[in-house]
């Protein structure tokens, strides 16, 4: 057996992608999302799995038989052996800077026979969600290109009409100058002096002119490639979001559910009519201590006489991020910040997620930050 046999039909497989195009592919994705592409030095492959919304690359090396992810450690019959075990393994028993596993492939293809393996609403949600967020990211992205556009073609069309202007004011200078010859044969030898010093001023004029002419032609040139430019820019995002909604019509068909819409998706909340839990993915998160819009009144209730360390995550009426935790047999309410995808309690230490920033105060005391608060995030609040 090959150790590249059957990887066209794995829908992970993206074949002789390139890089930079793979690498734009899982912008925004959530952690552990992932797909694997020839490398430029076949027949060895490449994978790409979002690590703390970052892109990271790890080589697979095929070699007389063998494959692995280091020379001293070929112990894989396959690519797909690969990717099975570090489904199941965090990719930090290869390299201990890279904590994540492969769980959320990223289709190429939404029309591949192979997309009909992954059926199970488990599976299905969380890559749906991966690309409803992407096109909300993406909408966001043609409406500034729009806007810009617009902006490069106002300001293509102001210099263009600069520059009729100013070659409109050489051309009536260089017309004074026709008139030179009739001047010196109109008045007496006396005069002759002051009309060339006239005529010398229109011609430093006229210098004049053509160097801002120069000017505005050059500016011209620069709003109108800024325009082509744009141009192309919005016409890629227009084959980018078609693609994109073809997959998501492909996996809406797969979801138990109907109308999904931003409530559904800002709710965080798979919204299946069976019961197969709650699967909270907003900005990452994913985990059940997220309740969503909730004034501090109801989280009071909901955390009195809970033992300390019991919390949740919460959005108030100001939509910031709350997170809302017994502690000293108190319900204290901190604020998360948020700013250029970045979470924290106080700025000294900041995460890529609502979900890493509570993934660590579960492991650390929450005084590491603040010395008021004594206790990990322990207990989740769970709603039904």
């Amino acid at each position: 057996m090959s150790p590249l046999s059957n990887l066209e039909n794995q829908i992970w497989y993206w074949g002789k992608e390139d890089k930079e195009d793979a690498t734009r592919a899982l912008e925004h994705c959530l952690d552990g999302t992932y797909l694997v592409r020839e490398s430029s030095n076949p027949p060895h492959q490449t994978i790409h799995v979002v690590y703390m919304g970052v892109v990271k690359l790890v080589k697979i090396l095929v070699r007389d038989g063998a494959v692995g992810l280091s020379p001293d450690k070929m112990t894989f019959k396959s690519v797909m052996d690969v990717i099975d075990h570090y489904s199941h393994v965090s990719l930090a028993q290869h390299n201990k800077t890279l904590n994540v596993r492969l769980t959320n492939p990223l289709p190429k293809d939404p029309e591949d026979d192979a997309f009909d393996e992954m059926t199970a609403e488990e599976e299905t949600w969380p890559i749906y969600v991966n690309f409803y967020m992407e096109s909300e990211i993406r909408m966001t992205k043609e409406e500034k290109c729009l806007a810009d556009l617009a902006i490069a073609q106002e300001e293509a069309q102001s210099y263009s009409y600069r520059a009729s202007a100013q070659n409109m004011v050489v051309e009536m200078l260089k017309s004074q100058l026709t008139i030179q010859p009739m001047a010196r044969n109109h008045f007496p030898p006396e005069y002759l002096d002051y009309i060339n010093n006239s005529f010398d001023a229109i011609r430093s004029r006229i210098v004049d002119a053509e160097r801002q002419l120069e000017v505005c032609s050059e500016q011209v040139t620069r709003a109108q490639a800024r325009v082509r430019e744009l141009v192309l820019l919005k016409d890629d995002m227009d084959k980018r979001k078609t693609k994109l909604y073809r997959k998501m019509d492909w996996y809406e068909r797969l979801l138990p559910i109907e109308g999904i819409d931003n409530e559904t998706i800002s709710n965080g909340i798979a919204p299946f009519t069976q019961n197969l839990g709650s699967k909270l993915l907003i900005k990452g998160i994913k985990d059940m201590w997220f309740v969503g819009e909730m004034n501090s009144l109801d989280a009071d209730k909901l955390l009195r006489s809970t033992a300390n360390g019991t919390f949740m995550v919460r959005i108030n009426s100001n939509r910031n991020y709350i997170l809302s935790v017994v502690n000293k047999r108190k319900v204290r309410h901190i604020r998360i910040h948020e700013q250029d995808d970045k979470f924290w309690l106080k700025s000294n230490r900041q995460f890529h997620s609502v979900e890493k920033l509570v993934e660590f105060f579960q492991a650390n005391s929450l005084g590491v930050q603040d010395k008021e608060y004594n206790t990990k995030l322990v207990n989740p609040v769970y709603l039904k």
